[in-house]
């Protein structure tokens, strides 16, 4: 699987970025992914100031599967204020955790794929 991040040109709001990060399945064998393994896309702003931002993960749901046929694509898109410099991060998990940082897990063994960060402003 590869992770892309992605910015959306246009934002329904001024002041406003919306930014993707997308799964793609980029074999040619059917793939089960997890949603609540996939965290992003994440902001990191370029000057820490008050409390971190919350980190973009799926809610925990029983079934939170998707099945992705060869060279299909399935995302998640998120809508942040744009106040200076941030870095957005995205990455996809072995097994679910809750130790996570913006820019990947805790525990680097929990690491799967990791997108290329997208530094916005």
């Amino acid at each position: 699987m590869k992770l892309t991040l992605e910015r959306v040109e246009h934002a329904e709001e001024p002041g406003q970025i919306v930014v993707r990060l997308l799964v793609l399945n980029d074999s040619y064998d059917v793939v089960t992914l997890d949603r609540g393994r996939l965290i992003g896309p994440n902001p990191v702003p370029a000057r820490a100031s008050g409390l971190p931002l919350p980190i973009s993960m799926e809610p925990p749901v029983a079934d939170a599967n998707v099945v992705l046929n060869p060279w299909c694509l399935y995302g998640r898109q998120r809508t942040f204020d744009a106040t200076g410099g941030l870095t957005f991060h995205g990455y996809l998990l072995r097994e679910r955790s809750d130790e996570l940082r913006p820019d990947a897990p805790v525990d680097p063994a929990l690491l799967v794929v990791a997108a290329q960060p997208l530094t916005v402003g």
